[in-house]
């Protein structure tokens, strides 16, 4: 098994193709050695790959493949996902309707690829509309599992699946709450525990034995932790809840009686793992995480996800292109409108009259931020933008890339190019020394004034963490007291240093506000006097 499962991860067809063949539900196989592993994910949320900024980047498509490679050495392998996958919201922007569409339409392609093969749609999953899902469930081999469909041809679906191995049997059953709705897709479900007796009922006809130790009632759900422990109380028997919604993280199962509920982290960040012996009872069933580490990218060579992804990032750049394009034929409105609104001073403006503070800033890592994007071709993703530099849509700031960077006359030809020149010997912004940063930020303003640069608001600035107040103190804040400050500063930096963008803040064994406390004396300026 092991010799034939590796070779067809080779090939682009073949990803999809190696977990179709475990659901034969019509024969039982011989007997066997190998453990069979139900593999999930939820909570996406349109990423495709890891966005390039974190320090120890997590999740992604061509990783995912790797790490199925893997655990196929010893397990046999089925892959769920329950909901919230394709959109980061509930709501699509006008303004980046085609990007996300793209993007959404681009991740059910890519986890087709690495061979989903159930999937329990949840309410960010109808952001552009049930049609656009119905034009994902026409069109990829995974297949939507929904047994609570108020509408049973709302959507090409299957109510369960079961799973036929050697002694066990694993019946899949998908349920999505309407209470995790707010808009009107609510009224596409029937509440699960109404609609969980009849499915019983008919799985019950197709073998189902909930007194036989070797059948397995799998629950996949879209609801929500405490709705899901809700449904556990209700029906006792239910062996396993894969949950979704909630994002709550759970390294273990966390149990009900003798049901087991479980949930991972979002973004393809971890992948759960329940390990199933297929000749043993239901008791000795296991339950672990797989850290999505970058590294297991390599675990196929070479990794066909790796070219559908730099395709996508080349797309997808040309698509938000256009978009800001769109967007920026509003700007003069929007200049009008916000005429009298007094833009940020940028880091140009405290070079002389804060020079201690300048030369420092100059050598945190925070001086160059946007060449991260820069290099992992997200220079125009808005979703990204915002956390490395200053005033994204605000009217003291700019609203599209193209205006991150304002001339006093015409805009310098190849202005960009000149950058990624300046910042290419850089190869990580985190691990680069204090010395080559600063020389990047130096070059970088010299290229400014070369250029004549009105205003840049690009990389994290003084202003992204710092009142003005408290740059230009007058006799009255003066007596801002410095827990004040700090308190506002520990607000801006966790509203970037998130839990996805800087998971070791949050999982490192020590509290994030000890974690805060210690990089914000690493990256504090010199006190003002």
């Amino acid at each position: 098994m092991k010799k034939l499962i590796l070779p067809l991860l080779l090939t682009l067809a073949s990803c999809s193709n190696f977990i179709d063949q475990i659901d034969k539900t019509s024969v039982p196989k011989a007997a066997q050695e190998k453990k069979f592993s139900l593999l999930f994910s939820h909570n996406i949320s349109g990423e495709t790959h890891p966005c390039g900024c974190r320090n120890f980047p997590l999740g992604g498509l061509p990783q995912v493949a790797g790490l199925f490679a893997k655990i196929s050495n010893d397990s046999e392998l089925l892959y769920v996902d329950t909901g919230d996958t394709f959109f980061p919201s509930s709501v699509v922007p006008v303004s980046m309707k085609d990007s996300l569409t793209f993007a959404a339409n681009n991740l059910a392609i890519g986890l087709d690829q690495v061979g989903l093969k159930y999937f329990v749609p949840g309410d960010q999953d109808f952001a552009m509309g049930v049609q656009f899902l119905q034009g994902v469930a026409n069109s990829r081999k995974f297949e939507f599992l929904i047994g609570n469909l108020s509408d049973e041809n709302l959507l090409k679906h299957k109510k369960f699946a079961i799973i036929d191995r050697n002694k066990t049997k694993i019946f899949l059953v998908g349920l999505v709450d309407p209470e995790a709705f707010n808009g009107p897709a609510a009224h596409y479900f029937t509440k699960p525990a109404d609609a969980l007796p009849g499915i019983i009922e008919e799985i019950t006809k197709a073998g189902y034995d909930k007194k036989n130790d070797y059948h397995r009632l799998v629950i996949l759900s879209h609801a929500g932790i405490d709705p899901d422990e809700q449904l556990a109380k209700q029906f006792p028997f239910i062996d396993w809840i894969i949950g979704a919604h909630s994002q709550s993280f759970l390294r273990y199962s966390k149990d009900e009686g003798n049901v087991k509920m479980v949930q991972t982290l979002s973004k393809n960040h971890y992948i759960g793992d329940i390990k199933i012996d297929l000749n043993s009872k239901k008791q000795t069933d296991t339950y672990e995480l797989h850290e999505v580490r970058d590294e297991l990218e390599r675990n196929i060579e070479p990794n066909p996800l790796r070219a559908f992804i730099d395709d996508h990032k080349a797309k997808m750049n040309d698509l938000q292109i256009k978009e800001q394009a769109k967007m920026g034929m509003s700007e003069t409105l929007h200049e009008s409108v916000n005429a009298n609104v007094t833009k940020f001073k940028t880091a140009a403006s405290y070079l002389e009259s804060h020079k201690k503070q300048a030369e420092f800033w100059q050598g945190t890592p925070h001086a160059i931020a946007y060449t991260t994007l820069i290099k992992v071709n997200e220079a125009n993703n808005l979703s990204c933008i915002g956390c490395h530099s200053l005033g994204l849509n605000d009217p003291r700031g700019y609203t599209t890339q193209k205006n991150m960077v304002t001339f006093k006359g015409k805009p310098m030809k190849g202005y960009w190019d000149e950058v990624k020149k300046i910042s290419a010997h850089v190869e990580s912004v985190r691990k680069a020394s204090p010395a080559d940063v600063k020389k990047v930020s130096v070059q970088w303003f010299a290229l400014d004034k070369k250029a004549g640069v009105k205003s840049n608001f690009a990389n994290v600035q003084c202003l992204s963490c710092h009142a003005v107040e408290e740059l230009s103190p007058t006799k009255d804040t003066k007596k801002l007291a410095q827990k004040d400050i700090e308190f506002n500063i520990k607000n801006k930096c966790l509203g970037c240093h998130t839990q996805d963008q800087s998971p070791e803040w949050y999982d490192s064994g020590i509290k994030v506000n000890e974690k805060f406390n210690e990089n914000y004396k690493k990256m504090s300026c010199p006190r003002i006097n």
